[in-house]
């Protein structure tokens, strides 16, 4: 149909109808129509002042020349200068000093805590007592000694890790390689109960402490004390990572273990280092270390 006027409104109508219901043509309100243009005006000026249309290489920079990407990264500068001199003891003085420093702790420890939930937590928990496979840092059973230089060391190199210089550990997987019989696994278990303080078979502990000798002390040391400068760990202080229970050392004894901590010299700075060895210091006070 053809638009015709509307008597009841006074307005044109479209021409459209359904089923008798005829669209009357009313005009867009003058107040919807101004924000309408103002936006267009507004969208325009934005699109000249700052950077807005992609092209094949770049895009159009705006008369302003303004960058998010630079105000970030002058935030993120800003940021790290700040930080820098936030830390500016981690950034100048040496673990020991600041292992000295008496009111150290009380300063950063919260803002450390945060980098080491964010690096650390994953294996050695949030509270840094370990779990599993993972060592507690809270106590004073260290597998490479737990002084501050020490400490950053293996933090910086890793254990097993694929820096040059990494800490190198590993125990032989003498079931599966067949270095020893199964009597003579069985027989190494009972002493290894028995120098740790738990109940075992007097007889095969006997026979084992002879195993032990040939082919275990030269890495744990006489008696299963430990040996700082291989990393192998005590087996008498009953700290276990991958457990003391006989069916723990007999999965041990036959797979082997070869635990890997990565290093970190390449993620984090020499600062941040420093600051998680602090950290892992002033744990080992609250969980009675040395």
């Amino acid at each position: 149909m053809k638009p015709e006027l509307d008597e009841t409104s006074g307005q044109h109508t479209t021409g459209h109808e359904w089923n008798g219901i005829k669209e009357l043509n009313t005009p867009m309100p003058k107040a919807f129509s101004i924000w309408l243009w103002l936006s267009i005006a507004v969208a325009v000026l934005l699109w000249l002042l700052y950077p807005a249309w992609p092209y094949v290489t770049h895009y159009t920079g705006g008369i302003l020349g303004y960058s998010s990407r630079i105000a970030v990264t002058e935030q993120v500068e800003a940021g790290r200068a700040q930080r820098a001199e936030t830390f500016a003891p981690f950034e100048t003085m040496d673990v020991a000093e600041l292992a000295e420093m008496p009111n150290l702790r009380e300063t950063y420890e919260p803002a450390i805590s945060v980098l080491f939930r964010d690096n650390c937590a994953a294996c050695h928990g949030r509270d840094a007592v370990g779990q599993i496979n993972f060592p507690n840092l809270t106590d004073d059973h260290w597998l490479w000694s737990g002084t501050p230089e020490e400490i950053e060391y293996t933090l910086q190199v890793g254990i097993n890790s694929s820096h040059d210089d990494t800490r190198y550990a590993e125990m032989p997987a003498f079931g599966l390689n067949e270095m020893l019989e199964q009597p003579e696994i069985k027989d190494v278990i009972e002493y290894v109960l028995q120098i740790s303080g738990q109940e075992h078979d007097a007889a095969k502990a006997q026979a084992g402490e002879t195993v032990f000798v040939d082919n275990c002390e030269s890495c744990h040391n006489e008696g299963g004390i430990g040996e700082l400068e291989n990393g192998a760990p005590s087996l008498i202080d009953g700290a276990w990572i991958y457990g003391g229970t006989r069916e723990s050392l007999a999965e041990t004894l036959k797979y082997g273990r070869a635990g890997v901590m990565p290093h970190w010299s390449d993620r984090l700075s020499a600062s941040e280092i420093r600051q998680l060895t602090l950290y892992l210091l002033w744990a080992g006070q609250d969980g009675n270390g040395d």
